[in-house]
Parts: structure tokens; C-alpha cells; sequence
């Protein structure tokens, strides 16, 4: 069987196949072809299943299950607590806090407080935290004077100042992910051309790293995994939004109030529209899934993020000229075969739920 074949193939190399995994390639799919091709000849057995399909049941399993690893390490709520009161704000923080909401904060607890006074209800301090500086994207910068450096994969990260160093140990939860590229759990040592001055930077899905308010890098799954960890606090309902193909996340949450019929709630407008991103010229995505523990909660969502909300989907109207555009787009890249990604992840995770017939 194909199954059995993949299964001995991760027992003889369990790294190197979950590295083929996390960025599923043109070359590395056909190196997988290959591979599971000759060890079911090697095996003898007539073969009742396509290889294919086993290969889309593997990426639909270790993208979800990768989700679901989230939600399954959501903090305490003596963790959160522990977190939010451990930054003292630094003065620009707090003056900016006190000009939006009229209150001075010392620390992320104090401000939360603060919005939960304000506020009515749970969609509304939601909508307010989503907003609020403390999930805010960060980009990685010099902590010290704040030189931004961009998170596409353009140019050699030696051309930009950054290198890779090991973990010593001492890092809080430190994780892999996408950063100009697939990265390993690594430390980023920035040597800022600016100022001269060197920062350490990594990864991490410990609250109390996420919530450092000092020019600390917050990319858009640590944004998102913080925003789970605080939705769980306050007893939110989130379930996680991911594109194929493409380095993003985002949420949605459920609609708390008492008439809501399982709606769920999309006020950021970036993602609303992030069919839009399609004209960025940096790839395409071909897809959009929304994962939740509960498989009640989980759907398909493309066609949502491809319909505006006039057609019963998410975009704005505005957008409604280019929609088909848009689906046309999807469409295409789904169905590259030619050893070339179109896509922004240069990815083929789609592709091969494509080619497997799956819907």
C-alpha cells in the first residue's frame, strides 16, 4: 500500500519527510512520487490506491494537525495573567494608550482591564482588542533604533543584516516558521546597518514573548497565536484561518450575541479582501481553510474569500468586478504541473489536493 510506503519512508528519514512537508515544492513532490512509486513496485502488492491521494491526505493532516497543536497549548489563565502584568509599557506606549482610550496603563493588564470596563459586550471588546496595540503586527527590527527589516525573502539575509545562530537553551517556547523563507527554530541575530547595534530575535509562542513591547518582532502567526491564547482568556471563540500556498494567517471569531446563528465575524478588512492580494505580483494562494477543534467548526472557506458580501461572501462590494478575476487566478495555480510554483509560498499543497480529486 502507498500509505505503508510513506510510513516507512518518514520511519527511515522522520526529519528529512517532514521537512518535504512543510514546503511541498515542485521537486520535492516529484522526489515523493518517485519514492512512494518504487517502494510499493519494491513491496510486490497490487496497489488499489493512488499514490495521490495518500499524499493529499498526508498535507490535509499535517496542515490541520499543525492547527489543531495550537489550541491544544493554549495558555493557563494564570499564565495570561502572568504574561500581560510582566512588560512594564515604555513610555511611548503608554502615552499612546493614554491618547486612544483615554487612560494611562503600565502594563497590558491594566489597558485590558480598562477595555473590559468600556465595554458592553464580548463582539465589541473583541473588535477593540483586534485594534488595540497589544496583538498589533510588529515586523522584526533593531530593538534599539528600530530599523525595520522586510519579511519577504528578497535578497540574501546577509544583504539585510540578519544571520542564524542556535537556541541556547534559555529561549521560552521557541518555534519554527516562515521568515523570508522556511526556517527551523533558530535565533535571529540582527546587526542593524543603521545604528550598528545587535539584536537577538526568535519565533516564540510563550505569551510572555509575544507580549514584549520592546521593538519585539510579531509576525502574523504570532499575532494569531496570541490572539488565541487571549480569545481562550476571555472566553472567545476563534477558529484559525489559513491560506494554501501562502505565508499568512488570520482569524475569525463567533458571534456572542444571542439571535447569532453560528455566525462568525470578520471585522479586519485586510483579511476580508484577501482575494485582493492576488494582484500583490508576489504568488498566488489556492485556497482558504478554517480550522477549529470542534469538525462542526471547520469548512472549506474559499469560496467566501472569493464572493463579496452582496453574493454572500466576505470581500466588500468594491471588489465585486474582479472576483471572477480571482477565481480564474485560484483556478490556474491549482493546477500547476510543471515544476514551476506560481504560488507566494512557491508551494503546491493545493495542487496536490487537485490532482487527488479532492473537493
Amino acid at each position: 500500500q502507498y500509505s505503508a510506503a510513506l510510513a516507512a519512508l518518514y520511519s527511515q528519514d522522520p526529519k528529512g519527510t517532514e521537512q518535504s512537508f512543510q514546503h511541498l515544492t515542485p521537486p520535492v513532490l516529484s522526489t515523493l512520487d518517485a519514492q512512494l512509486a518504487a517502494a510499493a513496485e519494491d513491496d510486490g502488492t497490487i496497489i488499489s490506491l493512488d499514490h495521490s491521494v495518500v499524499l493529499a491526505k498526508a498535507v490535509i493532516r499535517r496542515i490541520v494537525h499543525q492547527c489543531l497543536d495550537k489550541y491544544s497549548r493554549v495558555s493557563s489563565s494564570e499564565t495570561m495573567e502572568e504574561a500581560l502584568e510582566y512588560h512594564l509599557l515604555p513610555e511611548n506606549v503608554q502615552s499612546e494608550l493614554k491618547q486612544r482610550y483615554g487612560c494611562p496603563a503600565r502594563t497590558w493588564f491594566e489597558s485590558l482591564e480598562h477595555l473590559q470596563e468600556g465595554t458592553s459586550n464580548k463582539n465589541e471588546l473583541w473588535k477593540k482588542i483586534l485594534d488595540h496595540p497589544m496583538t498589533s503586527y510588529v515586523p522584526m527590527q533593531c530593538q534599539s533604533c528600530g530599523h525595520v527589516i522586510p519579511d519577504n525573502s528578497d535578497g540574501r539575509d546577509d544583504e539585510v543584516g540578519i544571520s542564524e545562530e542556535e537556541p541556547t537553551g534559555e529561549e521560552l517556547e521557541l518555534r519554527a516558521g516562515w521568515f523570508r523563507g522556511p526556517r527551523r527554530a533558530v535565533v535571529f541575530v540582527l546587526r542593524c546597518p543603521n545604528c550598528q547595534s545587535c539584536s537577538r530575535w526568535y519565533r516564540s509562542g510563550h505569551p510572555k514573548i509575544m507580549l514584549n513591547p520592546s521593538r519585539w518582532g510579531r509576525l502574523c502567526g504570532e499575532q494569531e497565536d496570541l490572539r488565541l491564547k487571549l480569545a481562550t482568556y476571555l472566553g472567545i471563540s476563534l477558529r484559525t484561518c489559513l491560506p494554501l500556498d501562502w505565508d499568512h494567517v488570520w482569524s475569525e471569531f463567533r458571534d456572542e450575541e444571542e439571535d447569532a446563528d453560528d455566525q462568525w465575524l470578520l471585522p479586519d478588512e485586510n483579511a476580508r479582501n484577501f482575494a485582493a492580494r492576488l494582484d500583490e505580483g508576489i504568488g498566488y494562494w489556492t485556497g482558504v481553510w478554517a480550522i477549529h477543534p470542534d469538525p462542526s467548526m471547520c469548512e472549506d472557506v474559499t469560496e467566501k474569500y472569493l464572493r463579496c458580501q452582496q453574493r454572500g461572501g466576505h470581500a466588500d462590494d468594491s471588489l465585486d468586478n474582479d472576483m471572477e478575476r480571482y477565481r480564474q487566478l485560484v483556478q490556474s495555480c491549482l493546477q500547476c504541473s510543471d515544476g514551476v510554483a506560481t504560488t507566494q509560498a512557491k508551494s503546491v499543497n493545493g495542487h496536490v489536493l487537485q490532482r487527488a480529486n479532492f473537493t
